[in-house]
């Protein structure tokens, strides 16, 4: 707010019929005041010009002065005001304003505009009261103060090379100008990428300050390779709109997830394949509410126990172990897809799909297992039959000897 105060001195010239030749001046007081808004103008921006005249008189509005009476109030008869080449007057003057009692105060307002090629400076509007009775004139000049420098966005906080990945990025917006600006709102936009917010509200800037605008980036979706993030940043000057030019980003994606398996590790009994492995998270933020599941399709069906497995929060530079359960119905799949859920900071939703090689896993297929096993049972076997017949026959040959040769038992043999 621009406020400039004039006291005006106005003379109401009185002659006492009591004293031949004395003369007796009252002078009832007149302040007037004017705000000019907005404080500082941009060229092509409308304002206003409020002018406010105070009868700065107290007491009665007749005052009994060497038997006359004497009147204290202030009369204005118009009021107008010039403009020039730059600045434009909507509305110039008024007209048979009227009495001001003393205390009274009155408003006048002109709407003004700048010129579209207005150049930085101050320029000055005539301001022309005219005075009733004896009220002098006034005249005075108020400046408008004209700057067409702009807010400036800094982009301080994007990196040059991004993953497929939620980070955290952030924007500084400095007020160059010599006044504040208010309504900041900072927009920004990329292909395929996903801002949340999608526009941050800063509010106000005061003249030489700046403020912070952060943003959670989601490049999950985004194709590998060059890409631009864009910034903008709308603003009022007073009632007047206005907005930055786009500052871009050139930026680098890279065909990365943040979330990663590692440690992998596959058992299968039939057609049901049991997973099991550490998710890591490779980003720079954390994710939350984290559900590692089989996606199920015509030939893998997610089974129990561990259809899907709650891991919770995965902090950034960190990892949980996880394990996952799904038949297989079909000898063509060569790896199963398991969803990965979770939410960003901002609580929003996001998802990705990977694949898991059943084909090529850690540990050995257990139908090679399944299959030794087997071979090795049925050796067992084998071996347990020819020595129950290795026996079996021993003992026949025995009995058939002794029936043969009774003389030959021992006689400690009879006796038992």
């Amino acid at each position: 707010m621009n406020l400039k105060i004039l006291m005006v001195a106005l003379l109401i010239l009185v002659t006492s019929s009591s004293f031949a030749h004395a003369d007796t001046e009252i002078r009832p007081t007149v302040s007037l005041s004017y705000d000019v808004e907005p404080e500082v103008f941009m060229p092509g921006d409308t304002g206003t010009i409020t002018v406010t005249i105070s009868n700065m008189a107290t007491g009665e509005i007749y005052v009994e002065e060497d038997d006359e009476t004497l009147d204290m109030n202030a009369y204005i008869a118009s009021a107008s005001l010039d403009g020039n080449g730059v600045i434009k007057i909507l509305d110039r003057s008024y007209t048979d304003v009227g009495l001001m009692g003393p205390g009274d105060s009155l408003e006048l307002t002109f709407n003004i505009k700048a010129s579209n090629n207005a150049s930085d400076s101050v320029h000055f509007l005539d301001l022309a009261i005219v005075g009733g009775s004896n009220m002098y004139d006034l005249n005075y000049r108020i400046p408008v103060k004209i700057d067409d420098r702009n807010l400036k966005v800094i982009v301080s906080d994007v990196p040059s090379n991004l993953m497929k990945e939620i980070a955290t990025i952030g924007v500084e917006v400095v007020n160059r100008r010599p006044n504040e600006v208010t309504s900041v709102i900072v927009s920004p936009s990329g292909n395929n990428m996903e801002f949340s917010p999608s526009e941050f509200f800063i509010g106000s800037i005061t003249e030489g300050n700046k403020s912070t605008a952060a943003f959670t980036l989601n490049t999950i979706d985004c194709d590998p390779g060059k890409g631009d993030i864009e910034f903008t940043v709308s603003y009022f000057n007073g009632d007047n709109l206005h907005s930055t030019e786009k500052v871009v980003k050139n930026v680098n994606i890279i065909d990365q997830s943040p979330l990663i398996f590692t440690s992998i590790e596959t058992e299968r009994a039939g057609n049901k394949y049991s997973i099991s492995g550490d998710l890591n998270n490779f980003g720079v933020t954390d994710a939350k509410n984290v559900i590692v599941s089989i996606q199920g399709s015509d030939n893998i069906t997610p089974v129990q126990p561990f259809a899907s497995y709650f891991i919770g929060t995965l902090e950034a530079d960190d990892f949980s172990s996880f394990d996952l359960s799904a038949k297989v119905l079909s000898d063509d799949i060569s790896s199963i897809p398991v969803i990965i859920e979770f939410r960003n900071t901002d609580n929003a939703y996001t998802s990705m799909t990977k694949e898991i090689n059943i084909a090529e896993s850690g540990v050995g297929s257990n139908s090679e297992k399944e299959d030794s096993s087997a071979a090795t049972w049925i050796f067992a076997a084998v071996i347990t039959v020819a020595i129950a017949a290795l026996i079996a026959y021993s003992w026949k040959k025995r009995k058939e000897d002794e029936a043969q040769y009774p003389d030959d038992i021992p006689e400690d043999e009879d006796e038992e």
